[in-house]
């Protein structure tokens, strides 16, 4: 993929830890698998049935329109490398326009706002690859696109996408409705992200676990 304008550059591409690229049309069948594990649906607040071939398809075609209309955000497909210089699909990690409806609005979400994501398959689960995607995608975002804020969004029961994105800096900033489905809402701005780079994932928990939620909202 090429490193023009505001594309991901060659140093998130690839490293020793994950290769990450532009989904293609070759790359179909693996988002079928990925949506295939029950496990990795459960927890999916969407209800596109990317398992089947068609929606698949049409899915990946779609990001090609989105990655050229919108510079530096998008899908990108996440492979991890083998010692034989090949890899392995892992699933993947997105930056994509965050939702801005009224609940959300009130959490604090803003017009140009991001929500940054991860659909890995289940063997990855637990493994650090969520911690090491994000680190790559919110360096991407704040130094390179220079956002006002990312925004990670989930399963309200997901006690480890919670821990996650605590690691790796974001704040609890309330429940409010996603794709029709109530989903909790974590921010990280910009100023906070900069201030976190000296501090180790452990030492980024302890300040999430000191600091309460802002603002909630009351949904079942």
């Amino acid at each position: 993929m090429s490193s023009i304008g505001l594309r991901l550059h060659d140093e998130v591409l690839h490293d020793e830890v994950l290769h990450l690229r532009e989904f293609g049309a070759g790359d179909v069948a693996e988002v079928q698998a990925l949506h295939a594990d029950a496990r990795v649906r459960a927890w999916l607040p969407d209800i596109q049935p990317l398992q089947e071939a068609g929606w698949a398809a049409a899915f990946v075609a779609g990001l090609g329109r989105f990655y050229r209309q919108h510079e530096g955000l998008g899908i990108w497909r996440c492979a991890v490398p083998l010692a034989d210089g090949g890899e392995r699909f892992a699933g993947w990690f997105s930056l994509m326009p965050v939702q801005a409806g009224p609940d959300a609005q009130a959490l604090g979400v803003q017009a140009g706002d991001v929500e940054l994501g991860s659909r890995l398959l289940p063997e990855h689960w637990g493994g650090g690859l969520s911690l090491a995607g994000g680190e790559r995608l919110l360096h991407h975002a704040f130094a390179r696109l220079q956002l006002r804020a990312v925004w990670g969004i989930c399963h309200p029961h997901n006690r480890p996408a919670q821990a996650c994105l605590a690691a790796l800096g974001f704040l609890p900033r309330g429940r409010a409705l996603y794709e029709g489905q109530p989903a909790d809402h974590h921010q990280l701005l910009a100023a906070d992200w900069a201030e976190l780079q000296p501090l180790s994932h452990r030492q980024r928990l302890r300040r999430h676990r000191r600091t309460p939620t802002v603002s909630s909202q009351d949904l079942p």
